[in-house]
């Protein structure tokens, strides 16, 4: 196993003998999530990178939940959301802010020119789970209207 993956599996036996329900079902659909892209993958373990991008994908689930029941009723399940991206984000790297996306997006640009498919994929291949996919496609597209417009 990996560092992330042992640490995840540590915390999980922590919070299971502390009777911490929420963080005990969260860290365990983290490591159902772990077990189904390595099986996806045929890989007995993966490396921290993999459980990382799992991480992502779960903390933009939460995000999509949050957002989809802000003007409802259901006040329940957005806090559950809400401290379930708690536990989710204290395990991703340290997020980038956006001046430093915004300097590798320059980068980038020099790099592989004006096309943002090329350009998206060289920044998240360099931030590496330190940056949310959306901030990034937001920053690469006011780059280039402002680089065509001058």
């Amino acid at each position: 196993m990996t560092a992330l993956q042992d640490r995840i599996e540590a915390d999980y036996k922590t919070a299971l003998k502390a009777g911490e329900r929420l963080r005990v079902d969260t860290l365990r659909l983290i490591k159902a999530g772990i077990q189904k892209t390595a099986i996806d993958k045929r890989k007995e373990t993966l490396d921290d990178a993999e459980v990382t991008q799992v991480l992502i994908q779960q903390v933009k689930q939460r995000r999509e939940t949050i957002e989809s029941v802000k003007n409802t009723p259901r006040q329940d399940v957005l806090s559950q959301a809400t401290e379930e991206l708690a536990i989710l984000t204290a395990y991703l790297p340290q997020q980038l802010s956006s001046e430093e996306i915004a300097k590798i997006v320059d980068e980038a640009i020099a790099a592989v020119g004006t096309n943002q498919g090329p350009i998206m994929k060289y920044v998240m291949s360099k931030a590496s789970g330190s940056a949310d996919g959306k901030l990034v496609s937001q920053i690469v597209a006011d780059r280039l209207k402002a680089k065509s417009a001058s």
